[in-house]
């Protein structure tokens, strides 16, 4: 390892530079300097050398190395190692294996061009100006001396040293071809700037290598113009996708709700504007109350699986009591006579019972129970594609755009990648466009069938019949508690409240009692404690059965937080001209 010291990098207590320019404008630098690796043990030097700098606005000097070779008059070990960066490169002296502790010479030799400026408008003369020593150096120099020699004689030399904002003159002189400059030290990051004028047209007018730099999203009339094409092509598939694929289907030439007579093929067409509502005194026939649920929003979400074990309760399937807030629990029982459980609800009732006869709602938050949820929201998709309601799984409908508007927006990124650099990033905006576009649109691609938009004109018209019902206008059905029966439908419609006050006010006047021998808990004739309690029980199984869901994540994922250093995302440290 090597020993720590008071400065990072180890001091450079010679730098000796001669240049010797050739009249094609090629600096030829030789570097003999002395590391001191006493005061800070080192493998050896390492320099970065810019291949780009920033000029004029949307310009870049590019500077050209060559011949590079690395010697030791004292004997340390001289392996060279290149390595590239975004702007230049670095040259790392030395072994990995070979700690030098005392101080050893080196002498570094390399061409460079574009380091000359032809007949400068300012100053009249062809200039050489470089910074002989960069602000990016850890070290700290002593004894800076610079011999610059060119194919004419020399007319002028300025020396500077210092941030560049704030800079002292160094010492200079000329005689004849020859300038030099000396500096005796140089703290780290402190550059030293060396300037020296020959007769304009000593170089033969050699021109610096100058590159635009170009703006990934450039206006021109070129980019404009296909990128404004691009946007109205976006625009025109966005409205062709929106009309194809995000209307639902119906019925041509029937009234909303109805559906072409057995052995009757029935005209099916893109649905156009509002569908009419009529009062419907009944459920959809042979539709669930979690699948209306999932028909009208094309969503199977937690209220529809809750209204699903209320109903199976309502059926004889099962029994709740509850305490009016927060905690319940399930009795099963026996099947009535008439089973005719769907496949989605028998598995609903194994997954919740697991063959006990009792369940409790803390039993019911445990992680072995995280799939009640997820496998009823996919029994009813299920049930809805076997209905005919919907082609396919809404869900899945809706993540195929996502999908292909994530591929959009990948795509507008390696635009701007690929074709950014030759200024044409704008033709990013059309994809990137019809991506998000393809997003906010997903929604629709949830359409329903024919089939389906009649069953949901109705499930339209008995929700009207629910939220606007009143005790008088109530129809009764002999032998049906219409109350429990319609109650999981409430449930869907979020007018559960409204439905239970109004059996409640029917209760207190004698004119009707509800059977809930289904429910233990707050009684009917309180139409508000028990209205209070079924929005409760509703908001209790979703609870319990999200912290299910939580809990086994929790166990899957594990307890750990933050970040690894092996995930990548940057670390610490920098670089620059030093030792290593």
């Amino acid at each position: 390892m090597v020993p720590a010291a008071a400065d990072d990098s180890a001091p450079i207590t010679r730098y000796h530079v001669d240049v010797n320019l050739t009249e094609d404008g090629v600096a030829q630098v030789e570097v003999d300097f002395t590391m001191d690796f006493s005061a800070v043990n080192g493998r050896g030097p390492y320099f970065l050398f810019p291949t780009r700098q920033d000029g004029e606005p949307g310009e870049r000097y590019v500077f050209e190395y060559d011949n590079i070779s690395v010697t030791s008059p004292t004997g340390a070990r001289t392996d060279v190692q290149r390595e590239s960066t975004s702007d230049g490169f670095r040259l790392r002296i030395g072994n990995a294996n070979v700690v030098n502790t005392t101080p050893e010479d080196y002498v570094v030799n390399y061409d460079v061009t574009g380091l000359i400026a032809s007949d400068h408008p300012e100053s009249g003369l062809d200039e050489f100006n470089w910074d002989v020593i960069g602000p990016a150096w850890e070290s700290r120099f002593s004894d800076v001396q610079v011999t610059v020699t060119g194919p004419a004689g020399v007319e002028r030399t300025a020396c500077f040293y210092g941030p560049y904002d704030n800079q002292t003159p160094c010492d200079t002189s000329f005689s004849g071809d020859t300038a030099t400059f000396s500096v005796p030290s140089v703290n780290p990051k402190t550059p030293v700037q060396v300037v020296t004028g020959f007769p304009a047209g000593t170089f033969g007018g050699v021109t610096q290598n100058i590159e635009e730099i170009v703006s990934p999203f450039e206006l021109t009339p070129a980019t404009g113009a296909v990128t404004g094409a691009g946007l109205l092509l976006a625009i025109a598939g966005l409205l062709i996708v929106r009309r194809r694929h995000t209307r639902d289907e119906v019925f041509l030439g029937l009234t909303p709700g109805l559906t072409p007579a057995a052995g009757e093929q029935g005209r099916v067409g893109a649905k156009a504007g509002k569908t009419p509502v009529t009062v419907q005194f009944h459920p959809p026939k042979g539709a669930t109350p979690g699948e209306i649920g999932t028909l009208i929003d094309a969503t199977a979400d937690n209220v529809d699986v809750s209204a699903t074990i209320i109903d199976l309760a309502v059926r004889g399937y099962l029994q709740i009591e509850s305490d009016g807030r927060k905690d319940f629990t399930l009795y099963a029982t026996n099947p009535p006579a008439n089973d005719t459980l769907l496949p989605y609800e028998r598995k609903l009732l194994g997954d919740i019972f697991k063959g006990q006869p009792v369940r409790r709602s803390r039993e019911l938050s445990k992680a072995k129970f995280q799939n009640v949820l997820p496998d009823a929201r996919q029994g009813l998709y299920n049930a809805v594609v076997q209905k005919g309601w919907f082609k396919s799984n809404p869900q899945v409908a809706q993540m195929v755009p996502i999908a292909l508007g994530v591929l959009c927006l990948l795509g507008a990124v390696g635009i701007v990648f690929v074709f950014g650099a030759f200024g044409w990033g704008l033709l990013a905006i059309p994809v990137a466009l019809f991506g998000i576009g393809l997003m906010v649109l997903s929604g629709g691609f949830r359409k329903r069938t024919a089939t389906g938009s009649a069953y949901l004109a109705q499930a339209k018209g008995f929700e009207l019949y629910l939220r606007t019902a009143e005790k008088e206008t109530l129809r009764f059905e002999e032998g049906q508690d219409i109350f429990s029966k319609y109650l999981p439908y409430a449930i869907v419609f979020g007018v559960a409240d409204r439905w239970s006050k109004l059996f409640a006010q029917l209760g207190a006047e004698g004119i009707y009692q509800a059977d809930t021998s289904w429910y233990i808990g707050a009684d009917l004739m309180h139409g508000y404690y028990f209205a209070s309690a079924m929005n409760n029980l509703t908001h209790s199984f979703n609870d319990v059965m999200n912290q299910a869901r939580m809990d086994g994540m929790s166990q899957a994922t594990g307890g750990s937080s933050g970040f690894s250093g092996f995930s990548g995302g940057g670390g610490f440290g920098g670089g620059g001209g030093g030792s290593w």
